[in-house]
């Protein structure tokens, strides 16, 4: 039952998001997360992203995120899906490289009964870099995440690192 609410959850961000892009030329943006949780430790995962500017140096962005926690073998893996709704503010580059903070909420939805931590609604408050290439950008960033749970609050950490088209 706790899946299942953090699943509509996920769904009604992600329909709210849809409707704030239909009208904002958006970057999407592909990417790699490691994350550490405080119940399964070690996760490996992929992440997307699509961002809408709504100034120069303000910009909303949804993000759609797979992670595995596979280092106990395939029998004991879980599978965790994060969709994360963001501010992302950048700062005056320097060179070619600019420093941007980003916050919002989500959702954390494990995809198995063998995750052992919380799931429910999230929120997050990080930062990171974007080096800006010719006609795409790669970025790096670490975003702390609390995860509300029923019980409890579990603490996530992911370092990710991507390319923006």
């Amino acid at each position: 039952m706790k899946h299942c609410r953090s699943l509509l959850f996920a769904l009604l961000l992600l329909t709210l998001a849809g409707s704030a892009f239909a009208q904002r030329q958006a970057r999407v943006g592909l990417g790699f997360n490691a994350l550490l949780t405080t119940a399964e430790g070690l996760g490996l995962g992929v992440r997307a992203r699509a961002a809408a500017p709504v100034s120069a140096d303000l910009s909303l962005a949804v993000d759609l995120g797979f992670t595995g926690f596979i280092f106990r073998g395939r029998d004991e893996a879980s599978y965790v899906f994060d969709p994360q709704l963001s501010a992302i503010v950048t700062f005056p580059p320097r060179g070619r490289q600019a420093f941007y903070i980003l916050g919002g909420f989500g959702a954390y939805v494990p995809l198995s009964e063998r995750y052992s931590g919380e799931s429910g609604p999230t929120v997050h408050f990080g930062f990171g870099w974007v080096q800006l290439l010719r006609e795409t950008q790669v970025f790096y960033e670490l975003n702390p995440t609390l995860v509300v749970g029923e019980r409890n609050v579990d603490v996530v950490l992911p370092v990710r690192i991507g390319v923006i088209f």
